[in-house]
């Protein structure tokens, strides 16, 4: 059996800031920026992508989508995981939280429409062990920048 400890330093995260903010930052770019050659980034990258540490890609779009966080409270008995995994699968949720404090759940929500918005709200409240959700729009986003 071989255990594999996932240890990550500081050019590693500093890699992983750079491409949080553009996934398609080129390589080259990132070793400028960081003083290291792209061979290093791009083999950095490789394990990183390999040992699971960076999942995937991504981008961001801008629209004019309705955009909110949906908070969904659900029954102490029920199990969250489960519940956010179906929330994650609905068109138009982008990322599923399960948190602590009031709520349980955090879905970003990003559809076509206010309609759309609302039937995914009422789909969640369809569920037996959801106490309440609440809804809040987003108004304007901001990214960080290097």
């Amino acid at each position: 059996m071989r255990i594999v400890i996932n240890v990550i330093d500081n050019l590693d995260k500093r890699i992983i800031e750079i491409m949080r903010r553009d996934s398609r930052c080129p390589f080259v770019e990132i070793a400028s920026r960081l003083g290291v050659s792209e061979g290093t980034v791009r083999s950095r990258v490789h394990r990183m992508t390999e040992e699971g540490i960076i999942r995937g890609f991504t981008i961001k779009t801008s629209s004019k989508n309705v955009k909110a966080l949906v908070e969904v409270r659900i029954d102490v008995n029920t199990d969250t995981q489960e519940i956010a995994r179906e929330l994650a699968s609905y068109d138009g949720v982008t990322e599923v939280f399960e948190v602590t404090g009031d709520q349980d759940i955090i879905a970003i929500v990003d559809v076509e429409s206010s309609q759309h918005l609302n039937d995914i709200i009422e789909r969640v409240r369809h569920y037996d062990n959801i106490l309440s959700t609440r809804t809040r729009l987003i108004l304007k986003e901001h990214f960080g920048g290097m």
